[in-house]
């Protein structure tokens, strides 16, 4: 055999039992999710798939880490990362509350604004995030919707009605008369309203959340080792930069028709 190809050849087989002893080294990562389509779509087999899925898979194999993915309830999923060794959340938005927390990898998502729906049939004209001060809203328990109107002033009880199951939303504004208005964002709602058996068309949006962003990161326990945390965060900048994060955009399109190169439509 030719000595060059006979070099290369070995370099190939170190290379492998390289990363294969750096993947055996390293720890097993958790992570941590809900379901939230088309972001986060879990199956009846309990199987995860979707666009973010995609992008945080990616990142955790091209950083050469075994992980697995499990989906919980949001509330659970939160307090799993937020106490356990290892374990990481998406997507999750990050609020000023929320940032000594955990440690922070990077967007998985572009930037979006939460969005006030209520149905078209009991419209009211809103022009500013105090009016509905005068109407009850039904939010997600500790998720950003939740903690972000909290942070501007809403009361739980008195202007918020807290919900553990964020499937059931749309249900709770359709059946419940004191529920005047939901928040979600533009992107998952058409799944939303399938998903609660809901004519898209019967919903209307009320007014766009500019001070609520949405930003969906991936993050991890303050208990991971910071080694985890840089080595994730390469390779999530690196998915921006070689054009891997673009291409999973074009993948999952279809499914997320108000969004647009990577950036949601007004």
């Amino acid at each position: 055999m030719n000595s060059s190809i006979l070099s290369t050849l070995l370099l190939c087989i170190h290379l492998v039992w390289s990363h294969s002893l750096a993947a055996q080294q390293r720890p097993k990562l958790t992570i941590v999710t809900e379901h939230l389509p088309p972001f986060q779509i879990v199956d009846k087999n309990y199987s995860v798939t979707g666009f973010t899925v995609d992008v945080v898979s990616a990142t955790i194999e091209n950083a050469h880490y075994p992980y697995e993915i499990q989906s919980y309830p949001w509330v659970r999923s939160y307090n799993l990362a937020l106490t356990k060794p290892n374990y990481c959340i998406f997507s999750m938005a990050r609020i000023p509350t929320r940032e000594k927390l955990f440690k922070w990898i990077g967007k998985v998502t572009q930037d979006f604004n939460a969005t006030v729906w209520g149905l078209k049939k009991d419209k009211k004209d809103i022009h500013s995030i105090n009016e509905l001060k005068n109407y009850v809203i039904a939010v997600n328990q500790d998720d950003a919707t939740h903690i972000g109107m909290v942070e501007n002033g809403f009361i739980a009880g008195q202007h918020l009605y807290i919900h553990k199951n964020s499937n059931s939303l749309l249900n709770l504004l359709v059946t419940r008369k004191e529920i005047d208005f939901i928040i979600a964002d533009d992107i998952s709602i058409t799944h939303r309203a399938k998903l609660a058996n809901i004519d898209i068309n019967s919903l209307y949006r009320v007014i766009e959340l500019t001070n609520l962003p949405l930003n969906f990161y991936l993050a991890c326990s303050l208990k991971t080792d910071d080694s985890v945390i840089n080595d994730l965060t390469h390779s999530l900048d690196k998915l921006y930069q070689d054009g891997s994060y673009q291409k999973i955009i074009k993948k999952w399109q279809p499914s997320m028709p108000y969004y647009t190169a990577g950036k949601p439509t007004p």
